[in-house]
Protein backbone atom coordinates (compact mmCIF):
# COMPACT_ATOMS: atom_id res chain seq x y z
CA UNK A 1 0.00 0.00 0.00
CA UNK A 2 1.34 3.18 -1.13
CA UNK A 3 2.24 5.61 1.94
CA UNK A 4 -0.39 8.78 2.01
CA UNK A 5 1.53 11.87 1.16
CA UNK A 6 -0.18 15.23 1.95
CA UNK A 7 0.01 16.24 -1.93
CA UNK A 8 -2.36 12.86 -2.60
CA UNK A 9 -5.82 14.19 -1.04
CA UNK A 10 -6.90 17.63 -2.04
CA UNK A 11 -10.53 17.11 -0.51
CA UNK A 12 -9.67 17.97 3.00
CA UNK A 13 -7.18 20.48 4.34
CA UNK A 14 -4.05 20.94 2.99
CA UNK A 15 -0.19 20.36 5.20
CA UNK A 16 1.41 22.99 6.65
CA UNK A 17 2.33 24.49 10.01
CA UNK A 18 -0.86 26.79 10.84
CA UNK A 19 -3.30 26.33 13.63
CA UNK A 20 -5.97 23.60 13.08
CA UNK A 21 -9.37 25.04 12.64
CA UNK A 22 -12.35 25.11 15.44
CA UNK A 23 -14.86 26.29 12.88
CA UNK A 24 -17.71 23.39 13.30
CA UNK A 25 -18.85 21.78 9.99
CA UNK A 26 -22.42 19.91 8.86
CA UNK A 27 -19.63 16.86 7.77
CA UNK A 28 -17.02 16.68 5.67
CA UNK A 29 -16.36 13.63 2.90
CA UNK A 30 -13.00 11.93 2.85
CA UNK A 31 -11.58 10.42 0.05
CA UNK A 32 -9.46 7.25 1.00
CA UNK A 33 -6.48 6.47 -0.78
CA UNK A 34 -6.89 2.89 -1.94
CA UNK A 35 -10.16 2.48 -0.32
CA UNK A 36 -13.44 2.16 -2.67
CA UNK A 37 -15.53 4.08 -0.57
CA UNK A 38 -15.39 7.89 1.53
CA UNK A 39 -15.87 8.60 4.62
CA UNK A 40 -18.05 11.31 6.34
CA UNK A 41 -17.06 13.09 9.29
CA UNK A 42 -20.00 13.58 11.60
CA UNK A 43 -21.54 17.03 12.01
CA UNK A 44 -20.98 19.58 14.81
CA UNK A 45 -16.88 18.55 13.95
CA UNK A 46 -13.81 20.72 12.73
CA UNK A 47 -12.65 20.10 9.30
CA UNK A 48 -11.04 17.08 8.68
CA UNK A 49 -6.67 17.72 8.71
CA UNK A 50 -4.31 15.55 7.21
CA UNK A 51 -1.32 14.20 9.19
CA UNK A 52 1.10 17.06 9.48
CA UNK A 53 3.10 15.49 12.49
CA UNK A 54 2.27 18.31 14.71
CA UNK A 55 2.20 17.49 18.97
CA UNK A 56 0.72 19.05 21.50
CA UNK A 57 0.17 18.94 25.28
CA UNK A 58 -1.53 15.58 25.57
CA UNK A 59 -0.06 13.72 21.80
CA UNK A 60 -0.29 10.16 23.74
CA UNK A 61 -2.76 8.21 21.71
CA UNK A 62 -5.85 7.02 23.98
CA UNK A 63 -9.16 5.29 23.31
CA UNK A 64 -7.71 2.83 20.34
CA UNK A 65 -10.07 0.67 18.59
CA UNK A 66 -10.33 -1.61 15.39
CA UNK A 67 -13.97 -1.77 13.61
CA UNK A 68 -14.76 -1.66 9.63
CA UNK A 69 -15.90 0.93 6.96
CA UNK A 70 -15.43 -1.26 4.43
CA UNK A 71 -15.17 -5.12 4.14
CA UNK A 72 -13.66 -6.65 6.74
CA UNK A 73 -12.03 -9.16 4.89
CA UNK A 74 -9.72 -6.53 2.99
CA UNK A 75 -9.84 -3.51 5.47
CA UNK A 76 -10.34 -1.88 8.52
CA UNK A 77 -10.18 1.29 10.46
CA UNK A 78 -8.57 2.24 13.44
CA UNK A 79 -9.13 5.10 15.54
CA UNK A 80 -8.00 7.21 18.83
CA UNK A 81 -7.97 10.35 20.24
CA UNK A 82 -5.83 12.70 21.50
CA UNK A 83 -5.82 16.38 22.78
CA UNK A 84 -6.85 19.19 20.34
CA UNK A 85 -3.37 20.58 18.79
CA UNK A 86 -2.09 16.94 17.85
CA UNK A 87 -2.57 16.87 14.39
CA UNK A 88 0.07 13.78 13.71
CA UNK A 89 -1.82 11.10 12.41
CA UNK A 90 0.51 7.95 11.41
CA UNK A 91 0.03 4.04 11.43
CA UNK A 92 2.69 1.75 11.24
CA UNK A 93 1.87 -1.51 10.34
CA UNK A 94 2.43 -5.31 9.02
CA UNK A 95 2.99 -8.50 9.39
CA UNK A 96 5.33 -8.63 12.67
CA UNK A 97 6.39 -5.96 15.13
CA UNK A 98 8.81 -4.88 13.11
CA UNK A 99 5.86 -3.23 11.01
CA UNK A 100 7.54 -2.14 7.33
CA UNK A 101 4.51 0.10 6.47
CA UNK A 102 3.81 3.24 7.73
CA UNK A 103 0.19 5.09 6.56
CA UNK A 104 -1.56 8.75 7.73
CA UNK A 105 -4.36 9.30 8.10
CA UNK A 106 -6.57 12.49 9.28
CA UNK A 107 -8.23 13.93 12.00
CA UNK A 108 -10.90 15.77 13.20
CA UNK A 109 -12.58 17.64 16.64
CA UNK A 110 -15.17 17.95 18.61
CA UNK A 111 -16.53 20.17 21.79
CA UNK A 112 -17.24 18.28 24.69
CA UNK A 113 -20.72 20.34 26.29
CA UNK A 114 -24.00 19.74 25.23
CA UNK A 115 -24.62 22.95 22.92
CA UNK A 116 -21.20 22.38 21.23
CA UNK A 117 -20.55 26.33 22.03
CA UNK A 118 -17.23 25.65 23.51
CA UNK A 119 -13.93 25.37 21.68
CA UNK A 120 -13.58 22.04 20.32
CA UNK A 121 -10.78 19.90 22.60
CA UNK A 122 -10.82 15.96 21.70
CA UNK A 123 -9.27 15.15 18.25
CA UNK A 124 -10.65 11.87 16.66
CA UNK A 125 -7.44 10.22 14.75
CA UNK A 126 -8.40 7.94 12.03
CA UNK A 127 -6.58 5.52 9.60
CA UNK A 128 -8.30 3.23 7.43
CA UNK A 129 -6.67 0.88 5.52
CA UNK A 130 -7.99 -1.37 2.18
CA UNK A 131 -6.32 -3.78 0.07
CA UNK A 132 -5.08 -5.96 3.32
CA UNK A 133 -4.88 -9.93 2.80
CA UNK A 134 -7.51 -11.52 4.33
CA UNK A 135 -7.07 -14.07 7.54
CA UNK A 136 -4.32 -12.28 8.29
CA UNK A 137 -3.03 -11.02 11.67
CA UNK A 138 -1.20 -7.67 11.62
CA UNK A 139 0.48 -5.74 14.22
CA UNK A 140 0.24 -2.17 14.62
CA UNK A 141 1.29 1.22 16.55
CA UNK A 142 -0.53 4.16 16.57
CA UNK A 143 0.63 8.23 16.83
CA UNK A 144 2.87 10.65 16.25
CA UNK A 145 6.25 11.21 16.56
CA UNK A 146 7.71 10.05 19.69
CA UNK A 147 4.09 9.68 20.90
CA UNK A 148 3.62 6.73 19.70
CA UNK A 149 1.54 3.62 21.12
CA UNK A 150 2.83 0.31 22.17
CA UNK A 151 2.38 -2.53 19.78
CA UNK A 152 -1.02 -4.41 19.71
CA UNK A 153 -2.64 -6.31 16.46
CA UNK A 154 -6.18 -6.89 14.64
CA UNK A 155 -6.89 -9.84 12.63
CA UNK A 156 -8.98 -9.28 9.28
CA UNK A 157 -11.96 -11.20 8.61
CA UNK A 158 -11.55 -15.34 6.56
CA UNK A 159 -11.71 -14.92 2.90
CA UNK A 160 -13.98 -18.25 3.04
CA UNK A 161 -16.53 -18.59 5.57
CA UNK A 162 -14.80 -20.81 8.29
CA UNK A 163 -16.79 -23.37 10.27
CA UNK A 164 -17.66 -21.09 12.99
CA UNK A 165 -17.88 -17.48 13.59
CA UNK A 166 -17.66 -16.02 17.67
CA UNK A 167 -19.27 -13.02 18.33
CA UNK A 168 -19.10 -11.38 21.37
CA UNK A 169 -22.54 -9.32 22.27
CA UNK A 170 -22.75 -6.96 25.06
CA UNK A 171 -24.87 -3.62 25.88
CA UNK A 172 -25.53 -1.40 28.90
CA UNK A 173 -22.58 -0.47 30.35
CA UNK A 174 -24.10 3.08 31.36
CA UNK A 175 -22.28 4.43 34.31
CA UNK A 176 -20.17 1.66 35.47
CA UNK A 177 -17.23 1.00 33.77
CA UNK A 178 -15.24 -1.31 36.32
CA UNK A 179 -18.28 -3.65 35.63
CA UNK A 180 -17.68 -3.40 31.86
CA UNK A 181 -14.47 -3.56 31.80
CA UNK A 182 -14.60 -7.19 33.86
CA UNK A 183 -17.56 -8.61 31.23
CA UNK A 184 -14.96 -7.47 28.32
CA UNK A 185 -12.38 -9.35 30.02
CA UNK A 186 -14.09 -12.78 30.32
CA UNK A 187 -16.25 -12.53 27.00
CA UNK A 188 -12.89 -11.90 25.53
CA UNK A 189 -11.25 -15.51 26.94
CA UNK A 190 -14.18 -16.79 24.66
CA UNK A 191 -11.26 -16.05 22.04
CA UNK A 192 -14.34 -14.09 19.43
CA UNK A 193 -13.66 -12.75 16.44
CA UNK A 194 -16.09 -9.81 17.00
CA UNK A 195 -17.39 -7.49 19.18
CA UNK A 196 -21.34 -6.26 18.79
CA UNK A 197 -22.01 -2.98 21.62
CA UNK A 198 -25.70 -2.94 21.56
CA UNK A 199 -26.15 0.83 23.22
CA UNK A 200 -26.06 2.46 25.87
CA UNK A 201 -21.87 2.72 26.85
CA UNK A 202 -22.24 5.63 29.38
CA UNK A 203 -25.11 7.30 31.28
CA UNK A 204 -25.45 9.98 28.55
CA UNK A 205 -23.69 10.87 25.53
CA UNK A 206 -22.10 14.42 25.81
CA UNK A 207 -20.25 13.08 29.37
CA UNK A 208 -16.85 12.68 27.55
CA UNK A 209 -15.24 11.90 30.82
CA UNK A 210 -17.76 8.93 30.95
CA UNK A 211 -16.58 8.21 27.46
CA UNK A 212 -13.02 8.31 28.47
CA UNK A 213 -13.38 5.56 31.63
CA UNK A 214 -15.64 3.58 29.18
CA UNK A 215 -12.71 3.46 26.64
CA UNK A 216 -9.91 3.27 29.43
CA UNK A 217 -11.38 0.07 30.92
CA UNK A 218 -11.87 -1.50 27.45
CA UNK A 219 -8.26 -0.78 26.39
CA UNK A 220 -6.87 -4.13 26.85
CA UNK A 221 -9.33 -5.74 24.71
CA UNK A 222 -10.13 -3.26 21.94
CA UNK A 223 -6.93 -2.58 21.01
CA UNK A 224 -7.17 -6.27 18.80
CA UNK A 225 -10.96 -7.05 19.15
CA UNK A 226 -12.37 -5.19 16.49
CA UNK A 227 -16.10 -3.22 18.01
CA UNK A 228 -19.25 -2.91 15.72
CA UNK A 229 -21.56 -0.24 17.46
CA UNK A 230 -25.28 -0.01 17.72
CA UNK A 231 -26.89 3.36 18.84
CA UNK A 232 -28.48 3.54 22.38
CA UNK A 233 -30.66 5.98 23.97
CA UNK A 234 -28.08 7.54 25.80
CA UNK A 235 -25.86 8.00 23.28
CA UNK A 236 -28.55 10.47 22.62
CA UNK A 237 -27.69 11.41 18.96
CA UNK A 238 -24.43 13.31 20.17
CA UNK A 239 -21.39 14.10 18.28
CA UNK A 240 -19.58 12.38 21.42
CA UNK A 241 -20.96 8.99 19.75
CA UNK A 242 -20.74 9.83 15.94
CA UNK A 243 -17.13 11.07 15.60
CA UNK A 244 -15.48 8.16 18.36
CA UNK A 245 -16.77 5.15 16.30
CA UNK A 246 -15.63 4.61 12.35
CA UNK A 247 -18.67 2.75 10.86
CA UNK A 248 -20.42 1.88 7.60
CA UNK A 249 -22.72 4.20 5.69
CA UNK A 250 -24.58 6.66 7.78
CA UNK A 251 -22.76 5.24 10.62
CA UNK A 252 -26.88 5.24 12.20
CA UNK A 253 -28.00 1.88 9.78
CA UNK A 254 -26.13 -0.59 7.88
CA UNK A 255 -24.62 -3.85 7.21
CA UNK A 256 -21.56 -5.91 7.02
CA UNK A 257 -20.64 -9.36 6.49
CA UNK A 258 -18.39 -11.93 8.69
CA UNK A 259 -17.73 -14.90 7.83
CA UNK A 260 -21.11 -17.46 6.52
CA UNK A 261 -22.97 -14.10 8.60
CA UNK A 262 -24.91 -11.38 7.32
CA UNK A 263 -25.26 -8.42 10.34
CA UNK A 264 -28.01 -5.66 9.91
CA UNK A 265 -27.42 -3.01 12.38
CA UNK A 266 -30.52 -0.54 13.01
CA UNK A 267 -30.89 2.46 14.96
CA UNK A 268 -34.39 2.76 17.14
CA UNK A 269 -33.64 5.74 18.90
CA UNK A 270 -33.19 7.91 15.48
CA UNK A 271 -33.25 11.83 15.55
CA UNK A 272 -36.29 11.40 13.03
CA UNK A 273 -38.40 8.66 14.03
CA UNK A 274 -39.77 8.21 11.05
CA UNK A 275 -36.89 6.55 9.66
CA UNK A 276 -37.93 4.01 11.59
CA UNK A 277 -41.02 2.60 9.36
CA UNK A 278 -39.59 4.73 6.40
CA UNK A 279 -36.29 4.69 5.18
CA UNK A 280 -34.99 2.34 7.55
CA UNK A 281 -37.51 -0.36 7.73
CA UNK A 282 -36.66 0.12 2.95
CA UNK A 283 -32.85 -0.47 3.93
CA UNK A 284 -33.98 -3.56 5.58
CA UNK A 285 -35.86 -4.71 3.24
CA UNK A 286 -33.75 -4.39 0.40
CA UNK A 287 -30.34 -5.14 1.88
CA UNK A 288 -31.96 -8.68 3.28
CA UNK A 289 -32.93 -9.37 -0.09
CA UNK A 290 -29.55 -9.36 -1.17
CA UNK A 291 -27.82 -11.50 1.51
CA UNK A 292 -26.64 -14.62 0.84
CA UNK A 293 -25.36 -15.81 3.66
CA UNK A 294 -26.01 -18.73 5.76
CA UNK A 295 -26.65 -16.50 9.02
CA UNK A 296 -28.81 -13.09 8.90
CA UNK A 297 -28.71 -11.57 11.68
CA UNK A 298 -30.20 -7.79 12.88
CA UNK A 299 -29.26 -5.79 15.81
CA UNK A 300 -30.35 -2.83 17.39
CA UNK A 301 -30.75 -1.05 21.14
CA UNK A 302 -34.56 -1.78 22.24
CA UNK A 303 -35.89 -4.92 22.71
CA UNK A 304 -39.19 -6.12 20.43
CA UNK A 305 -39.93 -8.84 23.26
CA UNK A 306 -39.30 -8.28 27.00
CA UNK A 307 -40.91 -9.46 30.30
CA UNK A 308 -39.38 -6.31 32.04
CA UNK A 309 -42.43 -3.76 32.53
CA UNK A 310 -40.59 -1.00 33.01
CA UNK A 311 -40.09 -0.67 28.86
CA UNK A 312 -42.76 -1.54 26.70
CA UNK A 313 -41.69 -2.14 23.20
CA UNK A 314 -42.81 0.06 20.37
CA UNK A 315 -45.20 -1.00 18.60
CA UNK A 316 -44.32 1.62 15.29
CA UNK A 317 -40.94 -0.89 15.60
CA UNK A 318 -42.31 -4.33 16.18
CA UNK A 319 -45.12 -3.12 13.10
CA UNK A 320 -42.14 -1.75 10.34
CA UNK A 321 -39.61 -4.42 11.15
CA UNK A 322 -40.75 -7.80 12.73
CA UNK A 323 -42.80 -8.50 9.43
CA UNK A 324 -39.19 -7.96 7.49
CA UNK A 325 -37.75 -10.30 10.09
CA UNK A 326 -40.03 -13.09 8.61
CA UNK A 327 -39.84 -12.71 5.13
CA UNK A 328 -35.77 -12.67 5.17
CA UNK A 329 -35.89 -15.62 7.42
CA UNK A 330 -33.50 -13.57 10.14
CA UNK A 331 -31.91 -15.84 12.43
CA UNK A 332 -31.47 -13.30 15.40
CA UNK A 333 -32.33 -10.28 16.74
CA UNK A 334 -29.74 -9.09 19.16
CA UNK A 335 -31.04 -6.21 21.59
CA UNK A 336 -30.38 -4.92 25.26
CA UNK A 337 -31.68 -2.08 26.70
CA UNK A 338 -33.14 -3.84 29.51
CA UNK A 339 -30.40 -4.94 31.93
CA UNK A 340 -30.88 -8.85 32.03
CA UNK A 341 -30.12 -11.66 29.91
CA UNK A 342 -33.48 -12.58 27.74
CA UNK A 343 -34.07 -15.31 25.14
CA UNK A 344 -37.36 -15.93 23.21
CA UNK A 345 -38.31 -19.16 21.36
CA UNK A 346 -38.70 -18.79 17.48
CA UNK A 347 -41.29 -16.10 16.79
CA UNK A 348 -43.40 -15.69 14.17
CA UNK A 349 -44.44 -12.25 12.95
CA UNK A 350 -47.83 -12.27 15.38
CA UNK A 351 -45.36 -13.17 17.50
CA UNK A 352 -46.22 -16.95 18.28
CA UNK A 353 -43.92 -19.49 18.84
CA UNK A 354 -42.85 -21.75 15.93
CA UNK A 355 -40.69 -24.09 15.00
CA UNK A 356 -36.55 -24.19 14.60
CA UNK A 357 -35.87 -22.20 11.68
CA UNK A 358 -39.26 -20.58 11.13
CA UNK A 359 -38.76 -17.47 12.57
CA UNK A 360 -36.30 -15.18 14.38
CA UNK A 361 -35.31 -15.93 17.95
CA UNK A 362 -34.41 -12.65 19.88
CA UNK A 363 -31.81 -12.49 22.84
CA UNK A 364 -31.20 -9.67 24.88
CA UNK A 365 -27.44 -8.71 26.26
CA UNK A 366 -28.08 -6.01 28.81
CA UNK A 367 -25.46 -7.27 31.26
CA UNK A 368 -22.69 -4.74 30.28
CA UNK A 369 -22.93 -3.09 33.84
CA UNK A 370 -25.99 -0.81 34.31
CA UNK A 371 -27.68 -2.02 37.36
CA UNK A 372 -30.02 -5.35 36.54
CA UNK A 373 -33.46 -5.30 36.35
CA UNK A 374 -36.06 -7.57 37.35
CA UNK A 375 -37.23 -10.28 34.69
CA UNK A 376 -39.97 -13.10 34.73
CA UNK A 377 -40.39 -16.01 32.78
CA UNK A 378 -43.23 -15.78 30.65
CA UNK A 379 -44.73 -18.24 27.83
Amino acid sequence: MRRWLCPLVLSIAACGSSPPSKMLTNGVAVKIPGCSYAFTTPIETTPPSKDDGRVGAMPAPRSIHVSYVGDPTTSAAVAWNTDFDTTGTTLEWGPTAAYGTKTAGFSFAYPTDLAASEDPSVRVHQVQLCGLMPGTTYHYRVGTGTALSGDNTFATAPATAPAETRLLVIGDSRADPSVWGQVLAQGDKEAPDLLLYTGDAVLLGNLQDDWNAWFDAAQPVFSHLPVMFVEGNHEANMRHYFAQFPLPGNQQWYSFDYGDVHIVVLDDTPVDTATIPGDQATFLDQDLAKSTKTWNIVTHHKPMYTSYSGHTPDPVEQNAWIPLYEKHHVDLVLQSHVHAYERSKPLDASGNPVADGQGPVYVTFGGGGADPYPVTVQP
